[in-house]
């Protein structure tokens, strides 16, 4: 690795400093990647905050373990340059739009498949409704296929958002609950086809032997994060630095539980290589109101925290998000021994601090 505990003098989305490296390798002792030596990982959806991560935690396990695990990325998006200036032969980039026939055609034998392209923030998908639906049902489906016949383990993506709103004796919600969801509304678009690409998921690992594996993800947030991210969390960042004041549209009374993405990419590895069970919670421990998640992050920037009590035309179109959003992670914690989760208050510096300085506020 030409740039080892130091900055990174690039910039850019993903560019890999100092804040990246220091979470790889920090997670990479807590937990043996044994199993991935010498073999071969494909990642779909490359290039976002999940893809990403992964992608480094398995070189720097190369780096560090020399465990020679070859990794092929797959993303619509064009290659991110810093990845593929410091990484190794041991990294392939593959700009794909896997929605167009044959796409796959082109890539290596995989012993290991995570599914994790798709649009997930309510404005793409959206203005991107058939490529998310695709991606997350036809797509999965062409993975799943390919997985069963390179003997491949296979890991999907999916999300909280498969549980719909739960009422109050589901919260936090447990993997066993059904899910309260609409099909004909306008976040169906994307909770439904993570449904149905958990369905096939476990079509094809009970009548075709594909040992797939389901981990339904909640709120990720990190180094690392997209300067177009449209959540609210990176908006709020973006806000508090750029301007110095964050303006809420309401009185931020919804309820979230954040992950922050070292974390969630330490489940994930686990889930994907030691997990027992189809389906997996992947989350965070520390609930937080959208109101007082402001307050942190102008508490820690200097800004000042304003509300707008005007009508939020957008959030109506996408048919408000649920009131609280708290998934169990129970299951995944006890089979794994994992309770040294990041506290949210060292999280946010870090992001807002990565921000600053990548971003050049």
């Amino acid at each position: 690795m030409r740039r080892s505990q130091g900055d990174s003098e690039i910039k850019g989305e993903h560019a890999l400093d100092k804040y990246m490296e220091q979470d790889c390798r920090e997670y990479i002792e807590r937990i043996d990647l044994t199993p991935l030596k010498g073999k071969t990982v494909l990642i779909t959806g490359a290039n976002g905050l999940i893809g990403t991560y992964l992608i480094y935690m398995l070189h720097i396990s190369n780096v560090v373990n020399d465990t020679g695990i070859n990794i092929e990325a797959v993303s619509r998006s064009t290659p991110n340059k810093a990845l593929s200036e410091v990484f190794d032969s041991n990294y392939r980039f593959h700009p794909l739009d896997l929605n167009l026939p044959d796409s796959l055609d082109m890539l290596q034998k995989a012993d290991y498949i995570i599914h994790g392209a798709t649009y997930a923030q309510p404005g793409k998908f959206l203005r991107n409704y058939l490529d998310t639906i695709h991606l997350n049902t036809v797509v999965a489906e062409k993975l799943l296929q390919k997985a069963r016949v390179n003997n491949a383990d296979f890991l999907y993506m999916s999300s909280s958002e498969v549980y719909g709103e739960p009422d109050a004796d589901n919260i936090p919600t447990r993997e066993e609950f059904p899910g309260l969801c609409s099909p004909v509304n306008i976040r169906s678009i994307y909770s439904e086809a993570k449904r149905i690409g958990e369905t096939l998921c476990f079509a094809y690992k009970n009548y075709e032997n594909v040992n797939a594996k389901i981990a339904r993800i909640s709120m990720t947030y990190g180094p690392g994060v997209s300067a177009n991210d449209e959540r609210v969390l990176t908006q709020f960042i973006r806000q508090a630095l750029n301007k110095k004041e964050i303006i809420m549209m309401d009185s931020g009374s919804k309820v979230r539980t954040f992950c922050y993405i070292a974390d969630c990419v330490l489940m994930l590895l686990n889930v994907m290589l030691y997990g027992t069970q189809l389906v997996y919670n992947v989350g965070g421990k520390e609930s937080i109101t959208i109101r007082k998640l402001a307050e942190e992050i102008c508490a820690i920037t200097g800004s000042k925290l304003s509300v707008e009590n005007s009508e939020y035309n957008f959030a109506e179109k996408v048919k408000v998000s649920p009131q609280h959003v708290e998934l169990s992670i129970e299951r995944i914690c006890s089979e794994f021994g994992l309770d040294n989760f990041k506290p949210m208050s060292e999280g946010l510096r870090r992001t807002i601090e990565w921000n600053r300085r990548n971003y050049n506020f």
